[in-house]
């Protein structure tokens, strides 16, 4: 499944306020996609190192991952994206998305850190 275009006005209560309970402010929904979670060792390795640890207890199970474009931009004028996983409908966890760096991938919870390293504005 896979839903494109949601725009403001169809934003998931849970997802905006688990969110803005981590500081963040959703701009825009942009997709959902339900699949099966099937992650390598060395991708979920990679995950780790970056301080997103959920998804171990839900390798193989039916997941829906939801896009979102953030509010908030990187040095370079981007916007940075979440990405929030359910599983049965409820919340398992997310992570964020920063275009200008690499590996990308951060823990939501790291809003502060990034300012402090002008990583975002």
């Amino acid at each position: 499944m896979l839903i494109s275009g949601c725009g403001q006005e169809n934003l998931n209560k849970p997802h905006k306020q688990y969110l803005s309970d981590k500081g963040w402010e959703i701009k825009k929904a942009i997709e959902a996609e339900t699949y099966t979670l099937e992650i390598p060792n060395e991708i979920l390795g990679n995950y780790e190192a970056s301080g997103i640890t959920f998804f171990d207890g839900y390798l193989g199970e039916t997941v829906t991952e939801y896009t979102y474009e953030l509010k908030e931009q990187d040095a370079g004028g981007k916007r940075l994206k979440a990405i929030i996983f359910e599983s049965e409908n409820e919340i398992i966890g997310g992570y964020g998305v920063l275009p200008s760096w690499t590996p990308g991938r951060f823990n939501l919870d790291e809003k502060q850190r990034l300012l402090e390293e002008k990583m975002i504005k």
